[in-house]
């Protein structure tokens, strides 16, 4: 199996109570692109306010795909309380069909925390296949839950697919020749 990541990229529905923080960024997607802790993020503080991310068009052509595994997600936050963790649950808003995950971000002044999603097998969270086009729609939902502020730096996606097998054009010309 071969992994590959997708990376925030495109229109994004964020309420006005998400905050992106980091010098010259306004696009929230921009600042979950990489983990670089209190450089870039965005934050909120308010009970039920989302954001819908999508994502950048597969780095893997199609062609190369024989199926995908799974789908997950990746994320770097922290609450900023002193004792309080932060809550959030997120979730595929395209496609749909897959539970979302509450996630527990720990009180931290500094350090973000890692927080990996489930690995998902199914694109409607029973029994259909992941196909290209889910990976070229992908969208993600970030619901905040309660009022423990919580810092976002990194949200991305990981793929986990069979590689297409390459036709053996050496054993077919040796065969002729």
């Amino acid at each position: 199996m071969a992994t590959m990541i997708l990376l925030p990229d495109g229109e994004n529905s964020v309420s006005s109570d998400w905050i992106t923080v980091g010098i010259g960024i306004s696009d929230p997607s921009v600042a979950l692109q990489t983990d670089d802790g209190a450089n870039s993020y965005v934050k909120c503080n308010d009970a039920s306010e989302s954001m819908i991310i999508e994502y950048a068009n597969p780095s893997v052509a199609e062609a190369d795909i024989s199926s995908i595994d799974s789908v997950r997600f990746l994320s770097s936050g922290k609450a900023i309380h002193r004792t309080e963790p932060s809550l959030v649950r997120i979730g595929y808003q395209v496609p749909s069909g897959n539970a979302l995950e509450q996630v527990s971000y720990d009180a931290h002044r500094t350090n973000f925390e890692t927080i990996n999603g489930t690995a998902r097998p199914y694109s409607d969270g029973s029994s259909a296949a992941w196909t290209y086009a889910n990976l070229e729609a992908l969208e993600l939902l970030v619901l905040k839950i309660l009022t423990i502020e919580v810092y976002l730096s990194y949200l991305a996606l990981e793929v986990t697919y069979t590689p297409a097998v390459a036709a053996d054009n050496a054993t077919f010309f040796g065969a002729n020749f």
